[in-house]
């Protein structure tokens, strides 16, 4: 980077920005997203001035490959299906899987102590929770369902050192926790309660052997937090009204009766993109094609479905979307780090930011199973950004130590 001072400018700058971003993805609608475009095109500096190519750097190939092959996909998908007549302006929603080897290359140039990192993602979920009190204001943000699972996702990476922490962390912690939860729980979207409630077993399961197993206090903290939770939920009606109006339209999707509701519609696409698949199961339709194809299948409220941009299921939408092909390379996407981040649990070095990386793997799987976990750009880029990050500290370790003992 030239000089020291300017090495120093510089990581002081991309720190700013990295620490910006969990306190304004959510709060300020154009932000997060500058803030990833800033670091792409430090990252295209860094490539040409330096020379550095991430597909040849050891911490950042595996990343590399997994984000730009995602999107190579993507774009064949749609080659295939229209040709040269496709829309590929649809694409601009996955630029960040293209662009991500630059911007993981910019964030490896600097060293974020990782309790900062966490203390912004805190301040973040604060001002999560004081956006959706003001009501109105979260229309203009970003859709309630990308908003709740970006918030599912912060309240867990926040909790990762919680063990470690001194009093008057935890209780920063604890009170960013509550308000992210309260947040989550207001704005009424039910499948993020369902991946926070996967989320609290997960990390539970996490933490039970390294720190609850013999450790009264750590267990009698984890019961007033999860009963500070549940106050939250048991005194906000939206919950029970969501859980009964969940049940009603299961009874009715059963019934045959009323299916044009939240579930019914959502049961309908599942069927009918899954009949769609059967036809092109290996390269799909093209990438946005996925719910013109299957309104055609569906036997009611074709309209509706095929002006849906997605199948509410990430999973079926890649698979009718990119076929087989585009479904694996979701797949690979998420379960390749998350396979490499659990392998590192054990070792001590690097344990938080593995169970970091764990927990906002597994949240993206929970998230694709009623809405999307990458067909929006600010969830893209909470994934991008953060295994970006994660990923290639979690490597250089590995390789660190792996060289340590060859030695």
């Amino acid at each position: 980077m030239g000089s020291t001072l300017s090495e120093k400018k510089y990581a002081s700058f991309v720190i700013a920005l990295l620490l910006a971003f969990p306190v304004l993805i959510n709060t300020i609608k154009v932000f997060g997203n500058l803030i990833v475009l800033i670091f792409v095109i430090l990252g295209i500096y860094i490539a040409i001035s330096e020379k550095r190519n991430p597909f040849q750097i050891p911490e950042l190939k595996l990343f590399s490959f997994l984000t730009v092959s995602y999107f190579g996909i993507m774009l064949l998908s749609m080659l295939v299906a229209d040709g040269l007549n496709a829309e590929f302006h649809h694409l601009g929603r996955k630029l960040h899987f293209l662009l991500a080897p630059f911007i993981a290359l910019t964030l490896l140039q600097v060293d974020l102590p990782l309790k900062k990192l966490l203390l912004s993602i805190k301040i973040g979920l604060i001002a999560i929770c004081l956006t959706v009190i003001n009501g109105p204001l979260l229309g203009n943000i970003i859709n309630a369902n990308i908003f709740s699972d970006i918030a599912v996702a912060m309240i867990f990476l926040s909790m990762v050192q919680i063990f470690s922490e001194t009093p008057k962390e935890r209780i920063i912690t604890f009170i960013a926790v509550l308000a992210g939860s309260y947040a989550i729980f207001l704005t009424g979207t039910r499948g993020s309660w369902v991946s926070f409630l996967i989320l609290s077993m997960v990390f539970i399961g996490l933490t039970y052997k390294p720190f609850f197993q013999s450790n009264n206090k750590a267990k009698l903290f984890l019961v007033v937090l999860f009963m500070g939770l549940l106050g939250f939920v048991g005194a906000n009606d939206k919950v029970e009204s969501r859980v009964k109006l969940a049940v009603s339209e299961i009874q009715n999707w059963n019934s045959g009766y009323n299916t044009n509701n939240s579930i019914g519609l959502r049961m309908q696409m599942y069927q009918a993109g899954l009949q769609a698949a059967a036809q092109s199961p290996w390269i799909g339709y093209g990438y946005r094609n996925a719910n013109k194809v299957a309104s055609e299948y569906a036997p009611k409220n074709k309209r509706v479905i095929s002006n849906k941009t997605h199948l509410h299921n990430e999973y079926l939408t890649n698979l009718v979307s990119a076929g087989i092909v585009g479904l694996l390379s979701l797949l690979i996407l998420l379960f390749t780090p998350m396979i490499i981040f659990y392998k590192q649990l054990k070792n001590k070095d690097v344990y938080h930011y593995a169970s970091m990386g764990v927990l906002l793997c597994v949240g993206y799987v929970t998230f694709g199973f009623t809405h999307i976990a990458f067909g929006e750009e600010h969830i893209n880029a909470f994934y991008v950004l953060f295994i970006g990050f994660l990923l290639p500290r979690i490597l250089h370790t590995t390789r660190a130590n792996y060289t340590k003992h060859s030695l």
